[in-house]
């Protein structure tokens, strides 16, 4: 585990930018690799991500893609 210093951790450079994104952004990242690696909508996406079948069980692409879906999902669908 990295060390930190001052409370900034070792790996990170003395500046770095944040990045900020549009919800708009996060649903085209979203649909487009949903669709690529799942050949699912976003909102095809949205409605299992949470309760996935169990092809879907495990596998860590689906899960990488549940934290963008996390980022977009109304406060009920989490």
């Amino acid at each position: 585990m990295a060390t930190s210093v001052n409370g900034r951790p070792e790996w990170l450079p003395d500046e770095y930018e944040h990045v900020l994104v549009t919800r708009e952004e996060i649903w085209e990242e979203l649909d487009r690799d949903a669709r690529r690696l799942f050949d699912l909508t976003a909102q095809e996406f949205l409605r299992i991500y949470q309760n996935p079948p169990e092809k879907y069980h495990g596998d860590l692409v689906f899960r990488s893609l549940s934290h963008l879906a996390d980022l977009i999902a109304e406060p009920a669908e989490r």
